[in-house]
């Protein structure tokens, strides 16, 4: 056997000797416990939502994710993931709790607090992960300070995820992972924890490259983002279809630009920005691509005015198509579609659908169609793609922001189409 496998069997096994407690059950938590616990690992899961223990004890699960319901009760079998309304004594502490930007600060209040909770049953020598996303320098000026105080020996590492909702659990075991520990102690006990399902490679830095790293991946994905919806807006101007030009541009071997869109959602690439913009006076670059992102819905509601106004419509029923912020998953996390919602209401009726999530104040799609004068699709969910628009007289307009629906679906439709960046 190779001497690399030989290695990743003995941490396996090491780390499933180790309990292992994840402060957090949400959307990365949850996954991050079943294949922890799956893999064998003794496994408790702690959140102070009590509703979410509750169902989760029930064997019932709060969120959409795809095979996410297979590996729990594979898990629920194994008896291997219990929960726990306290931080229970373990050797390896696993926070994934959230980091919100509140008024366009990052906000650490919940990290902060998560640790505090490890503290009573924290042991020399245990293991700190923090999986939360964080700015560059948080861990070494903010984070390992507050544990230096509590005056005993820990292990320390950062590491967050890098998954997809709708495809988490496939990216967290095959995607890499940078783990940034405070020595080389921490890293290797940190990669011996994820070494347990992680088939992707494993580098290891320090704890503020590995942060940087992070916040860089999404920064990245913002500033693209931000181009697109910039080429969508002069497309308009010049006269050309910017999803075309897209495709045809992406042709070139070195080009990668992302889809123009309503606005950008998420708890990722909405907020991880700010970690660069509140800490340094140098991201010019990304304090600007954050705000054409976060303006994009209001550039939506002035076109959609403008075709209120060109089909003489006096006061329009609004249907908004869609409001978790991508496609296919029932995550509304900073979705672009509340801030068209907010928008939209101050001068017309509008009401809500979407085929993935449970609201009582949204309605189903069909009863949602036969009553509306116009359509913003603000999530492009595949179930939409069945929607024939002729069986709906009343609708005057569509308006697509995802370039989504097709030509075929308005055929002997009343319904004229329009799409954010199509001249």
């Amino acid at each position: 056997m190779p001497v690399l496998r030989l290695l990743r069997v003995y941490n396996h096994i090491y780390s499933m000797e180790n309990k292992i407690c994840i402060l957090g059950l949400g959307y990365i938590g949850v996954p991050t416990a079943l294949l922890l616990a799956n893999a064998g690992a003794e496994v408790t899961g702690f959140d102070i939502d009590t509703d979410k223990l509750e169902k989760l004890k029930k064997g019932e699960l709060y969120f959409e994710e795809k095979n996410l319901g297979v590996l729990f009760q594979e898990v629920q079998e194994k008896n291997t993931f219990h929960l726990s309304a306290t931080v229970v004594s373990s050797d390896v502490f696993i926070v994934a709790v959230p980091t919100p930007v509140s008024e366009g600060v990052a906000d650490l209040q919940y990290v902060l607090a998560a640790i505090d909770l490890i503290k009573p049953a924290f042991q020399k020598g245990n293991l700190i992960i923090i999986e939360s996303t964080v700015g560059p320098r948080d861990c070494t000026d903010v984070l390992i300070p507050h544990i230096q105080k509590w005056d005993i020996d820990f292990k320390f590492a950062h590491c967050t995820e890098r998954a997809i909702p709708g495809n988490t659990l496939y990216e967290m075991v095959h995607n890499s992972r940078v783990v940034g520990g405070i020595d080389a102690e921490s890293s290797a006990a940190a990669k011996g924890v994820y070494e347990i399902f992680t088939e992707g490679e494993i580098y290891l830095t320090d704890p503020t490259t590995a942060a940087a790293c992070k916040v860089m991946e999404n920064t990245y994905r913002s500033v693209n983002i931000a181009l697109a919806n910039e080429f969508a807006k002069l497309s308009e101007d010049f006269g050309f279809n910017v999803h075309k030009a897209i495709e045809l541009t992406n042709k070139h071997p070195r080009v990668h630009i992302h889809q123009p869109g309503p606005g950008v959602g998420g708890h990722c690439i909405p907020i991880d920005p700010y970690f660069f913009v509140t800490s340094q006076n140098k991201a010019g670059i990304i304090a600007k691509s954050l705000q054409i992102n976060e303006d994009m819905p209001k550039v939506v509601v002035q076109k959609v005015g403008a075709l209120v106004a060109t089909h003489n419509l006096a006061t329009p029923r609004v249907l908004i198509l869609g409001y978790a912020y991508k496609k296919n998953v029932d995550d509304a996390r900073e979705t672009p579609s509340q801030h068209l919602i907010n928008l939209l209401r101050t001068e017309y009726e509008v009401t809500i659908s979407d085929c993935h999530i449970d609201n009582p104040d949204f309605l189903e799609q069909e009863e949602a169609l036969r009553s509306a004068d116009v359509v913003i699709l603000a999530t492009d969910h595949d179930l939409c793609q069945n929607i024939q628009f002729s069986k709906y007289p009343n609708i005057a307009f569509v308006y697509d922001t995802r370039n989504f629906f097709t030509e075929e679906q308005f055929k002997g439709a009343n319904a004229k189409l329009y799409t954010l960046g199509a001249h």
